[in-house]
């Protein structure tokens, strides 16, 4: 709080140094007129008010109850599609594991269903006959957890009714038992799935929202004390989550192990279905790398002939998981030999065989961008990000690029951050030495002051921003139909802010281009710099309304370099304003250049910082990390939840982790 004060009052004091210059300003012909003095701060409150009318008209209404679940479900649907492909491998035959509920010997569970399927395909029939509807998912690693989870969530959104909550499949590795588990889902409500603040709180309140908790295990480092470790608490905080008089239906995800050791520690959930995922049979093991090995089937019989005659071997115990059989299906899909893992002596063995070639594999079976990057060069990048999200606290399974500053060696990012606001001061400080001038004098001095204001203002523009409720904005790719869609749902929205930006546009355009006689200031050169602010602004009234988790993970840093585009060719335009009159030049040098980064710092978040982390993990990470990250998603190495990047699988990233060189 004291720190927002300082900066307020440091914004407040620039404006009225501002003023006074403007009262005891003079030109090349002497003092100021009063006319003209008045006429430049009329101007200048002129703006300001535009601002401040656009800014009070950028609120929309609020969607009710149903239209927010309804754009909940839609965003819930279009992420899981992709995701569940990918999580396969690229296809979509899906091994059909079984699963049997564990009934608890004297802990308080949830009623069982009568006669339970204990499959992958009717998972949800036995859900909906538990009561009350809490189900903990339990599995060795790469059992199938999360494919179950989607498989659950995939489904469950087809045959729900409109009285049922939406399921939302979300990463549990971010979360402290500290912040109130509501808080806590509505933030990711807004972050994964682009809801609207005040929507995210409605279906949250109305209890519309059904969570599928993915990877409890993963809250702590491993050999974490299950008595005071996060799950444990976060177990207590869900054991409160409640709906009226009765528990709150939820979904969680574990592995058995660490789950047997918070049953052991009395932390488990109570009043839930405990389900314990089946391992894979080898005749299941046969029948799906049998299908997914019909290219080239004579190398595969030596592997599925070793599976059917030694059924407790080594091979058959490492592929006793969908991950280890899907990975295996990718790692010899077009190229190499199976009966090379006929030789390993150990089940780590095999999976570091495995793992070995995933990325080689993933690269060649690709079918977008197949050659871009090459294996060595993919695994090192990947490995630099595998090992930034190493934390005390354990591994972290969430990459979103908006917070990769704090990830990735914040101390260097930072520091490289100063450095650069340093140098750009002095080298604006220095231009006011007699004698000494870069690019002009009061240009200079101008640019600093400029920088300053955005600096400060960015963090009093970033609360208040975040009071009013306003979003982050994303951009869809250049050519997608989703400019045009974006555009049509707001104007059927609301068609207020079209109207005013246009009328802010016709006024600055007058100001800049009309002649002096007519009111304005004679300079149609400067109408660029009005065209590029009133056109990204224009682009984030048309996307408004759109779902913003459409647009990927890496439609923020699109939203960075549009606006930063649009920052540099209005700083393209400046020197060509170096020889105007004091009064104009103070008006363009400041107001313009100043309201572009505020607007910038507030749609795009922290993108120096962003590319700050980028420069300084040079060259482990290209300047093009959305770019590498998409095309790793298609490749099948990574996934994403909603803005996020996750890797295909812990055991990936594990790995990664551990043999950062090829």
């Amino acid at each position: 709080m004291a720190r927002g004060w300082l900066l307020g009052a440091g914004v407040l004091a620039l404006v009225v140094a501002g003023v006074l210059w403007a009262l005891d300003g003079e030109d090349a012909t002497g003092p100021m007129e009063l006319s003209e003095r008045t006429d430049l701060i009329a101007m200048v409150c002129a703006v300001l008010g535009g601002v401040a009318v656009l800014a009070t008209l950028w609120r929309r209404p609020e969607e009710d109850s149903a239209a927010a679940v309804a754009r909940l479900a839609r965003a819930v649907k279009s992420i899981g599609e992709p995701q569940w492909t990918s999580s396969l491998g690229g296809d979509l035959k899906a091994i059909d594991v079984t699963f049997a509920f564990r009934p608890y010997a004297s802990a308080r569970a949830a009623a069982l269903p009568a006669s339970p399927a204990g499959r992958l395909e009717r998972v949800v029939e036995d859900y909906r006959d538990l009561r009350p509807r809490r189900m903990v998912i339990t599995g060795e690693p790469g059992a199938g957890k999360t494919v179950l989870a989607r498989k659950f969530v995939m489904k469950l959104i087809e045959v729900r009714g409109e009285d049922e909550p939406v399921p939302v499949l979300i990463a549990l590795a971010d979360w402290d038992a500290g912040e109130p588990f509501r808080d806590w889902l509505i933030r990711h409500l807004q972050r994964d799935y682009g809801l609207p603040p005040a929507s995210a709180r409605r279906v949250v309140a109305a209890r519309m929202v059904l969570p599928v908790l993915d990877g409890l295990d993963e809250m702590d480092a491993t050999g974490a004390d299950p008595e005071d470790s996060r799950a444990a608490r976060a177990l207590d905080a869900l054991g409160g989550y409640q709906d009226g008089t009765d528990p709150a239906p939820l979904v969680l995800t574990c592995r058995s192990r660490e789950y047997d050791a918070l049953e052991a520690a009395g932390s488990h959930i109570l009043d839930a279905a405990r389900l314990e995922l089946a391992p894979v049979t080898p005749e299941q093991a046969r029948d799906f790398l049998a299908l997914r090995g019909a290219r080239r089937p004579a190398r595969w019989q030596p592997l599925l002939d070793d599976l059917r005659d030694h059924p407790s071997g080594t091979l058959a115990r490492s592929l006793a998981t969908p991950w280890r059989l899907t990975l295996a299906a990718v790692a010899f899909d077009r190229d190499g030999d199976p009966a090379e893992l006929l030789t390993a002596t150990s089940e780590g063995e095999v999976a570091d065989r495995l793992l070995a070639r995933f990325i080689g594999a993933s690269t060649v079976n690709t079918a977008v961008g197949s050659g871009r990057y090459a294996p060595e060069q993919i695994h090192r990048r990947l490995a630099a990000l595998a090992r930034g999200m190493v934390t005390s606290h354990g591994t972290e399974t969430d990459l979103v690029l908006e917070q990769l500053a704090g990830r990735l060696n914040p101390r260097r990012v930072k520091a490289l951050y100063l450095a650069f606001c340093l140098w750009w001061a002095a080298v604006a400080g220095a231009s006011l030495v007699p004698g000494w001038s870069v690019f002009g004098g009061d240009l200079t001095l101008s640019l600093m002051v400029v920088v300053l204001l955005g600096l400060a203002g960015a963090h009093v523009v970033g609360r208040a921003s975040r009071v009013l409720g306003l979003k982050r904005f994303s951009v869809p790719p250049l050519g997608s139909p989703m400019w045009r869609v974006g555009l049509s749902v707001s104007l059927r929205a609301d068609r207020r802010p079209f109207l005013v930006v246009g009328l802010i546009f016709l006024a600055i355009l007058w100001v800049l281009v009309a002649p002096r006689g007519w009111g304005g200031l004679g300079l149609p050169h400067l109408a660029l710099a009005a065209a590029g602010f009133l056109g990204t602004l224009g682009c984030m009234i048309a996307l408004h309304d759109s779902d913003l988790t459409a647009f990927g993970p890496s439609g923020w840093t699109r939203m960075g370099v549009a606006t930063a585009l649009a920052v540099v060719s209005t700083g393209l335009i400046l020197p060509g304003s170096a020889w105007l009159e004091p009064e104009l030049r103070v008006s363009v040098l400041l107001l313009v250049p100043a309201t572009f980064w505020l607007m910038h710092m507030v749609i795009a978040g922290p993108w120096h910082l962003y590319y700050c982390a980028l420069l300084v993990h040079r060259p482990r990470l290209p300047l093009r990390l959305a770019r590498f990250l998409d095309w790793s998603v298609s490749a099948g190495l990574m996934r994403t939840s909603g803005v996020a990047y996750q890797f295909r699988h812990r055991e990936f990233q594990e790995w990664l982790v551990r043999h950062p060189e090829p």
